[in-house]
């Protein structure tokens, strides 16, 4: 009886620990979640557009969000830059915080400049990147109105048609979209672009936008630093600037040498100064 009680204990420990495992191993892909779901979602969001209930609209949108495509994978493919060759979500290292947009989209007056100013200054942690469903010429057109540290990207739909992973993110919860992943492609959060009235002066567009945008760098960031991996920037700066002038002295050895450096200026000005009372 002591054999069968043991084994059948051994059994439950290792049968545990193996669907411990498979949990830890188990990345769900962001367009097989949003596949999933999205056909109930419609149904309802579709009704409460209809009803002109755009808090119950909102509240769907976040239950979609939160309980089924938060901690989901964005799936790997391929985007296009204006030069170069194409590249994949795989090959970006950084937690990424990627819009989802097309030209003929009206972005809201301050939008573009908030998102410049933040990816200005949060590029070194954050990869910016903006995700056009256009096509290379229409792209062109906009390259003067977006800061050097985003990425404009670009998909071609036409020839991409029978790209299941592109019609489920173009499709399925529409554009302009906020995807906020962190630098294993994991989904943090999923927002809409804020919107306001036309009407509304740059400096209240760009206050509404750098605060909305913002919550999403805020995000990305804490995630880095829970995870120890928050680089401090002046830190940054001071590891890019020395590897500009080929400096591979430690932070430590900088400080010796400045403080030796204090001491020889010190010297040279009271030598100086003996040499002009002699």
């Amino acid at each position: 009886m002591k054999k069968i009680l043991i084994l059948g204990i051994l059994f439950l420990c290792i049968g545990n620990t193996f669907g411990q495992i498979g949990q830890t191993e188990r990345k769900v892909p962001f367009s097989i979640a949003v596949a999933a779901h999205i056909k109930k979602y419609n149904l309802k969001s579709n009704e409460a557009y209809k009803d002109q209930d755009l808090e119950y609209a909102q509240f769907l949108f976040d239950s979609l969000v939160q309980n089924h495509l938060v901690g989901t994978y964005m799936d790997d493919f391929k985007m296009s830059p204006l030069k170069g060759e194409p590249i994949s979500f795989k090959e970006i290292e950084k937690p990424i915080f990627l819009i989802t947009y097309a030209t003929w989209c009206v972005p809201g007056i301050g939008e573009i400049p908030a998102l410049n100013d933040l990816a200005d200054k949060f590029h070194d942690q954050i990869d910016f990147i903006v995700l056009f469903w256009d096509t290379k010429e229409r792209l062109k057109e906009k390259v003067g109105e977006y800061s050097e540290n985003i990425q404009l990207l670009y998909v071609n739909e036409l020839t991409n048609q029978n790209s299941y992973i592109i019609n489920n993110l173009k499709h399925s919860l529409g554009f302009p979209m906020m995807y906020f992943m962190d630098n294993e492609k994991k989904l943090l959060d999923i927002r809409k672009i804020v919107t306001h009235h036309s009407s509304e002066t740059l400096s209240n567009s760009y206050t509404i936008h750098y605060n909305s945008l913002s919550k999403g760098v805020s995000l990305l960031i804490a995630d880095l630093d829970a995870k120890g991996e928050l680089v401090p920037k002046a830190e940054e700066e001071e590891k890019k600037k020395s590897r500009e002038r080929g400096d591979t002295r430690t932070q430590e050895e900088r400080d010796i040498d400045e403080e030796y450096e204090r001491y020889r200026r010190e010297k040279d000005s009271l030598e100086n100064q003996r040499r002009k009372n002699n």
